[in-house]
């Protein structure tokens, strides 16, 4: 169960980010697109609270302490790199 959670968190962080560098790179205009980005971003992190509860739920509370700092790093990493990627490609469609 928490080869899921990872796998698709992580899969939904690579889409976050990949929809606005699309956006970018074809100039196009994509309002559904920034929405979609933002949407699999919540998700990633979703997921990762998913994954802690699960963890919690087989008392398995020494990789919930060994891993939670890495886990709140990577979605700051998440949100900030998502925010500026979207940030972007609404500057780029309005030059």
């Amino acid at each position: 169960m928490s080869t899921f959670f990872s796998i698709t968190s992580l899969t939904l962080g690579l889409i976050a980010w990949a929809i606005p560098l699309a956006l970018i790179l074809r100039r196009q205009s994509g309002r559904g697109g920034i929405m979609a980005s933002g949407t699999a971003c919540s998700v990633a992190l979703l997921l990762q609270l998913g994954e802690i509860m699960y963890r919690a739920a087989i008392d398995d509370y020494s990789a919930i302490a060994d891993t939670i700092g890495a886990i709140v790093v990577a979605g700051v990493v998440l949100v900030a790199v998502t925010a500026v990627l979207n940030l972007a490609a609404v500057l780029s469609r309005t030059k």
